[in-house]
């Protein structure tokens, strides 16, 4: 007769669990540095009255309902989410595209792609932004070659419109839709897409019925990053807006510089956080559930 003896896992001795705690204390602090005490500080000043850039008054909500009560604020809102969805869909599948190109690719012509899709990250972004001011507008490289070639007669105002924003934040954040779902292209092992070729498949049913799904969670964190950086972004909507494209973000500066309504610019900004804060955590409620299979 034969017993079988079970053992647990060895214990960390007694002095080395007392010693966790401070080990994660530099990291606690620094959130509470850098994120949890800001946002509180900003949930405090949209509930404050204002006079100017002074506190003067008790605590209300009355930023708020002025706000939501402000068709031109709910006007600007929609623009806002929907520019920043596009941003994060032409991201997301752009990055795929060079991403598949630069994990699965045998070309040559990789290091010169990597290249190109770094190169945004090593500059500033109001460089890069006024380098695009300087090709969409009037006399821009782009209006020049659209009445070199015959597709206009006059030059097109490319500048002041949502196109150019959005052109504008997609060169600013594809770097990072692209190195998220290299990640991902990466985990995929290419035997899987042989097989399916080997069975019959062609290249674009592999791609869509093997690939796809296996890098999907990539796909949505990309999105997650773009979409969440766009809905703040600043720099690229007041160059390229040229003051006649009004953002959140935008938004945000005009109530505290010009109308001084400090107020009221940090109800705007909790608006961003929580619009922001809602999309990723639907869109990780939906990663999860597909990874369910549910």
């Amino acid at each position: 007769m034969t017993t079988s003896v079970t053992t647990s896992p060895p214990r960390a001795p007694a002095r080395q669990r007392s010693r966790l705690p401070w080990l994660t204390l530099p990291a606690t602090v620094w959130v509470l540095a850098v994120f949890a005490i800001p946002t509180m500080i900003l949930l405090a000043s949209s509930v404050l009255t204002y006079d100017g850039a002074k506190v003067t008054g008790p605590v209300t909500t009355e930023h708020y309902t002025d706000l939501f009560g402000d068709s031109y604020f709910r006007s600007v809102l929609w623009d806002t989410v929907w520019t920043s969805v596009m941003v994060g869909l032409v991201c997301t599948a752009t990055g795929l595209l060079v991403a598949h190109f630069l994990v699965r690719s045998g070309s040559r012509l990789r290091t010169l792609v990597l290249l190109i899709v770094v190169s945004p990250l090593v500059s500033s972004v109001v460089v890069r932004t006024y380098g695009w001011l300087v090709l969409l507008q009037d006399d821009g490289l782009l209006n020049k070659m659209l009445l070199w070639s015959g597709l206009t007669d006059s030059p097109i105002a490319f500048i002041g419109s949502w196109f150019a924003v959005i052109v504008g934040l997609v060169h600013v954040l594809l770097p990072f839709a692209v190195f998220t779902a290299m990640s991902s292209v990466q985990g995929v092992d290419p035997a899987l897409e042989r097989a399916s070729r080997d069975l019959g498949a062609g290249p674009v049913s592999t791609f869509f019925r093997i690939t796809l799904p296996l890098i999907r969670p990539g796909l949505i964190s990309g999105f997650m990053l773009t979409f969440a950086i766009s809905l703040g972004a600043y720099a690229s909507a007041a160059v390229l807006g040229g003051g006649r494209v009004q953002t959140l973000a935008t938004l945000v500066r005009d109530r505290m510089v010009i109308s001084l309504e400090w107020g009221q610019a940090a109800a705007v900004a909790v608006v961003i956080l929580t619009v922001s804060a809602a999309t990723v955590s639907a869109l990780l409620w939906a990663g999860n559930r597909s990874r369910k299979g549910t």
